[in-house]
C-alpha cells in the first residue's frame, strides 16, 4: 500500500486506490464497511463489480477520460452496490502513480449526508429569508472600510432590491440612512470595537421610492479577525410599529398624568372655593329666613343677587368638576329603569318661575308608563339644563314643549323651544366648552359648559343628544335612550322636614372645625332647633378631648383639620368609651367621588358637601339624630 492504512482507516469517508486496469488495490476500513466485506476480500477485485451500471458506465465514459486530461475530478456522483444494497456518494478523483502504472484514488462521501447537510443549510437559508429581519455579515477592515459578506432575503423588503454578491458595499445600505443618523450608527459600531459589546441602535431609514421615514434597528455581535479587522454577526428590524406603540403609550401616559394634575387642581380649586361659598350661601340663607330681623324689600332685592351670584359660580364649580370627572373616566353612573313622567314633571317645576317670568308658557306630552334605562340624577341634571336653556334662549310671550316618543325599544325625549334658532356656522360650534355662541355679550347668564358636560353625560348612559334648529324658527334638543326593561326605580325627590319630635333630653352635636366662618354658620343653622345642643372644637385634639367629658349623640366632622384629618380623628373618636356607635357625618369641601367614597369606607354614614344648604342640612341632622334613637 502507497500510504499509510491506517491514516485511511482513521478517515470517515471511503478511500478506493484502483489500478488503470479497475483492479482494487487498496480500500479503508470505511469503503469494506459500505459494501459488507473484509479488506483483504476486496483487493483484487475489479472497480465495475460494486458500481452500478449507471455508475460503471460514467466511471469508464467520463471519469477515467476526465483524470487523463485534468488529473482530478471534482464532487462527482457515483452509485455503489453490494447484493440489493445501493449506497449514492459523492466521489472526489485523483491521478497519480508512474505514467506507467496509473493508479486512481477515490474518496467517497455517502450522498445522504450531503444531501442532510444542504437541507438543513436549506432550511437555515429559507428562515433566514423569511425571517421578518435582516440577516447579515459585516467585516470592516483597518481602514475603517466596511463591507457585507452576507445579506438575507431580508435586505429587499427593509430598503428595495440590492444587487447580490459576495460583497455589497456597505453603501448600498448606508445610502437609505437618514443623513442626521449615519455618523451615530458609525460611532456606535467604532463603540461596539473599543469596549467589545454589542453594536445596537435606531435609526431612521428610507426604502427605495419610499416617502417616509421608518425606524431600524440593529443589533450585532463584534469578531476580531486580527490587524484591527473585525466582523458583526447580527440583525436589522424595522421597529416603526414598535416606535409608535411606544411613543402612543407615552403620549397616553402624559395625557394621564396631565389629566390626574387637571383633576387634582380642579379638586383643590373647588375645595377653595367652596369653603368662601359655604359663608356666603349659608348666612344668605339665614338673612333672608330671619323673622325676628326681617330685611326690607331693597335689602332682600339685593340678598337675592348675591345669593344667585354665589349659586352661579357653585354651579360652574359643579360643571367644572363634572368635565374633570367625565375626562378622567371618573363618572360613576347608577344604571337602572326610571320612569321618565315624574322626572319631567320636577325639571319642569324647577323652571317654571323662569319660565313664568319670562312670559314663556310649557307644555308636556309624555306617556304615563314610559321608562328608560338610566342614571336618574343624571338624567334629571340633563333635562333640567336643556329646559333651562329653552327658556334662556327664549323669546318674550314664547313656547316650551316637551315631546316624548317611544319607537324600537328606544324613546326619544325632545325638548322644542320658540327662540331665535340657530345657524349652521353655530351648530358646528355648539358643544365646544365655554363657546356661549356671542350670548356672553348678553345678559342671559350661563358658563358653556352645561350643553356640553349634557351630551357627555347622555352618551355615557349609553344614548344621544342631537339638536336641530333653524334661524327664526327655534330649535329642538332631542335625547335618545334605551327603553327600559324593567320595574322603574323611584325619581329622585326632595325630602321634607322629620314630624315634630317629642319633648326628651336634649341631643348632643359635636361639630370639628377649624375655619371660624363655617363654624360660626353651623351655630346658627342649629340654633333654631329645640332639643339639639351644639359644641364646637377647632381641631381634633380639641374634638377629643371635648368627647371623652361630653359624649355626643352625633359626629360632624371636617375632613381636613389643622393637627389632623377627618378620618383619623373619627378612628381615635371609636376608640372612645361609648363612642363606638354614634352616627358621624364627613361635612367638606371635598367633591370628588374618591372622597366621599373614602369617608364612607372609613365609617362615616353620610357626607355633606359645602356650600351646605340650610334646609338640607337641618333635614340631615335631624335624621342622623333619629337614627341614633331608633332601636337596634
Amino acid at each position: 500500500m502507497p500510504e499509510s492504512r491506517s491514516s485511511w482507516d482513521d478517515l470517515p469517508v471511503g478511500v478506493a486506490l484502483v489500478s488503470a486496469a479497475g483492479e482494487l488495490i487498496e480500500a479503508n476500513a470505511c469503503l469494506a464497511q459500505w459494501l459488507g466485506q473484509p479488506v483483504g476480500l476486496l483487493r483484487g477485485s475489479r472497480i465495475d463489480d460494486w458500481l452500478t451500471r449507471a455508475g460503471r458506465v460514467l466511471y469508464h465514459t467520463h471519469v477515467l477520460p476526465t483524470l487523463h486530461l485534468h488529473g482530478q475530478l471534482q464532487e462527482l456522483s457515483l452509485s455503489l452496490q453490494s447484493g440489493d444494497m445501493t449506497l449514492p456518494v459523492l466521489a472526489c478523483a485523483s491521478l497519480g502513480g508512474a505514467v506507467d502504472a496509473r493508479t486512481v484514488r477515490l474518496v467517497m462521501s455517502p450522498m445522504r449526508e450531503r444531501q442532510r447537510l444542504e437541507r438543513q443549510l436549506q432550511r437555515a437559508q429559507r428562515a433566514a429569508d423569511a425571517a421578518p429581519v435582516l440577516l447579515f455579515e459585516y467585516e470592516r477592515d483597518a481602514l475603517g472600510r466596511g463591507v457585507f459578506t452576507y445579506l438575507s432575503a431580508g435586505v429587499e423588503r427593509l430598503y428595495g432590491p440590492v444587487e447580490q454578491a459576495s460583497m455589497v458595499p456597505e453603501q448600498a445600505l448606508w445610502s437609505h440612512v437618514h443623513p442626521d443618523d449615519l455618523p451615530g450608527l458609525l460611532r456606535a459600531r467604532e463603540d461596539s470595537v473599543r469596549a467589545g459589546g454589542v453594536w445596537g441602535g435606531h435609526f431612521r431609514v428610507r426604502a427605495q421610492g419610499a416617502s417616509d421615514w421608518a425606524i431600524d434597528d440593529i443589533l450585532a455581535t463584534p469578531q476580531p479577525m486580527g490587524d484591527d479587522r473585525w466582523t458583526w454577526y447580527g440583525t436589522i428590524a424595522d421597529v416603526t410599529r414598535q416606535h409608535e406603540i411606544e411613543q402612543s403609550a407615552q403620549l397616553r401616559e402624559a395625557a394621564q398624568r396631565a389629566s390626574a394634575a387637571k383633576s387634582e387642581f380642579m379638586a383643590r380649586t373647588s375645595h377653595e372655593l367652596r369653603t368662601p361659598l359655604n359663608g356666603i350661601l349659608g348666612f344668605s340663607q339665614l338673612m333672608a329666613e330671619d323673622a325676628r330681623e326681617p330685611l326690607g324689600p331693597e335689602q332682600r332685592r339685593r340678598l337675592g343677587v348675591v345669593n344667585a351670584s354665589a349659586m352661579q359660580l357653585l354651579a360652574l364649580i359643579n360643571e367644572l368638576l363634572d368635565i374633570a370627572r367625565i375626562e378622567a373616566g371618573e363618572l360613576r353612573l347608577l344604571m337602572q329603569p326610571v320612569r321618565l313622567l315624574p322626572l319631567l314633571q320636577q325639571a319642569l317645576a324647577a323652571i317654571e318661575p323662569m319660565a313664568t317670568g319670562a312670559g314663556l308658557s310649557m307644555t308636556l306630552q309624555c306617556p304615563f308608563t314610559v321608562a328608560v334605562q338610566a342614571d336618574a340624577t343624571r338624567l334629571q341634571q340633563v333635562l333640567t339644563n336643556l329646559l333651562s336653556n329653552a327658556v334662556k334662549y327664549n323669546i318674550r310671550q314664547g313656547q316650551v314643549a316637551v315631546v316624548v316618543r317611544h319607537a324600537d325599544a328606544q324613546v326619544r325625549i325632545d325638548v322644542q323651544d320658540s327662540g331665535p334658532g340657530m345657524s349652521a356656522a353655530q351648530l358646528r360650534q355648539l358643544f365646544q366648552p365655554f363657546n356661549r355662541l356671542g350670548a356672553e355679550r348678553t345678559a342671559t347668564e350661563g358658563s358653556g359648559l352645561g350643553l356640553v358636560i349634557s351630551r357627555q353625560l347622555v352618551e355615557a348612559m349609553g344614548g344621544r343628544l342631537e339638536v336641530t334648529s333653524q334661524p327664526g324658527q327655534g330649535s329642538t334638543f332631542s335625547v335618545t335612550l334605551s327603553t327600559a326593561a324593567a320595574r322603574p326605580a323611584a325619581v329622585p325627590r326632595e325630602e321634607g322636614m322629620p314630624g315634630a319630635r317629642p319633648p326628651g333630653p336634649r341631643r348632643r352635636v359635636l361639630y370639628a372645625e377649624d375655619n371660624p366662618v363655617n363654624a360660626l354658620l353651623m351655630e346658627q343653622v342649629l340654633a333654631p332647633l329645640d332639643g339639639v345642643e351644639l359644641r364646637l372644637a377647632a381641631s381634633g385634639e380639641e374634638a377629643l378631648a371635648c368627647a371623652a367629658q361630653w359624649p355626643p349623640d352625633l359626629l360632624l366632622l371636617d375632613m381636613h383639620l389643622g393637627d389632623m384629618d377627618g378620618r383619623t380623628l373619627l378612628g381615635r373618636l371609636r376608640d372612645l368609651p361609648g363612642l363606638a356607635g354614634v352616627p358621624a357625618v364627613a361635612v367638606s369641601a371635598d367633591a370628588m367621588p374618591d372622597d366621599v367614597a373614602l369617608a364612607r369606607a372609613s365609617g362615616f354614614q353620610d357626607y355633606w358637601t359645602k356650600p351646605i344648604d340650610v334646609h338640607r342640612l337641618r333635614i340631615g341632622l335631624l335624621q342622623a339624630l333619629e337614627r341614633r334613637e331608633a332601636p337596634p
